[in-house]
């Protein structure tokens, strides 16, 4: 599937923002982004130990959200090509749930590489980090946040529901676990 550009946000030197979500043999997900532009069009942050750190959406950084569909609660995952990633928890729109605890084996595992035509990032999300519910009632959004060498940054949904971009709109859970194979 194709991720686009949010309209107030247009980055012509990416050709393309695919992905593909599919379920893993324990249950969770796995994403795989890939981004098609020129070498050196993008600043991509340095490899760094995997681990949780705060603010990675300033920068590329690959997301996702999850949550029960009906409930307003959800769940961010942010994924740095660094390794570092990141998990918020909310109780409702963009309200921070602030227990916010992160669930032993529930961060992300971030493979990422790059080639002469761009990079790809892998992120596999356990069934442990995932809200639980019955299969068919979780919901998906899938999102990016590129940042252009020279700075500039633009923001890329499967589905744009606002004028602004904002990811955490539930009508861009588009996506059920149970329609991924």
């Amino acid at each position: 599937m194709q991720l686009r550009s949010h309209p107030a946000t247009p980055m012509p030197q990416v050709k393309a923002l695919e992905f593909a979500l599919s379920r893993t043999d324990d249950g969770g997900v796995e994403a795989y982004f890939e981004c098609c532009c020129g070498a050196g069009a993008l600043r991509l942050p340095h490899a760094r130990p995997a681990a949780a750190a705060d603010a990675l959406w300033r920068h590329t950084c690959c997301e996702l959200f999850v949550g029960v569909a009906g409930d307003a609660a959800y769940r961010e995952f942010n994924c740095s090509p660094s390794g570092q990633w990141a998990i918020y928890d909310f109780s409702a729109y963009r309200v921070r749930d602030p227990s916010n605890q992160i669930i032993d084996g529930s961060a992300p595992r971030i493979g990422f590489a790059t080639s002469a035509a761009g990079w790809t990032l892998q992120a596999r999300l356990s069934a442990a980090a995932l809200p639980r519910a019955a299969a068919g009632e979780i919901e998906l959004g899938v999102a990016a946040v590129l940042e252009a060498a020279d700075g500039g940054m633009s923001y890329w949904a499967l589905r744009h529901a606002a004028a602004r971009p904002d990811f955490h709109r539930r009508e861009s859970f588009v996506l059920r676990l149970s329609d991924l194979t």
